[in-house]
């Protein structure tokens, strides 16, 4: 018998407002691919292999409340000409590029509704 083979994973974040999420992810970040399903309060953005699905709060407050404990982390390849792209798309940084001690060379950026979503690329030694 075959061991199980665990496969990429995907956060779930809270949302507010699906459509707003949506057109954020579009607008600032460049995701590219959304399948939203307004009667299950569910939304799934896509941009190259990362992938997000939002779940929607009972309210924006309860978004945010729980939005401000959550995060994603998105490892990418080439994180300066992303963090140039993301600038021209005049997305709302919470911190730029940064150099970190833990041997990533990152940047965050907060969506409407307080999720962290943060972009990472190993540093070569």
């Amino acid at each position: 018998m075959a061991p199980p083979l665990l496969h990429l994973a995907i956060p779930q974040l809270p949302s507010g407002d699906l459509q707003r999420t949506a057109d954020f992810f579009r607008d600032r970040l460049g995701f590219t691919d959304f399948k939203l399903f307004p009667e299950h309060g569910h939304l799934i953005v896509r941009r190259g292999s990362a992938e997000i699905h939002f779940w929607l709060a009972a309210s924006e407050d309860e978004a945010r409340h729980h939005g401000s404990a959550s995060s994603c982390y998105i490892r990418v390849q080439h994180v300066e000409q992303l963090h140039h792209e993301l600038v021209q798309l005049q997305a709302p940084f919470r911190y730029g590029l940064t150099r970190q001690p833990w041997g990533m060379h990152e940047m965050q950026v907060d969506d409407p509704f307080g999720n962290a979503i943060r972009f990472g690329e190993e540093l070569s030694d």
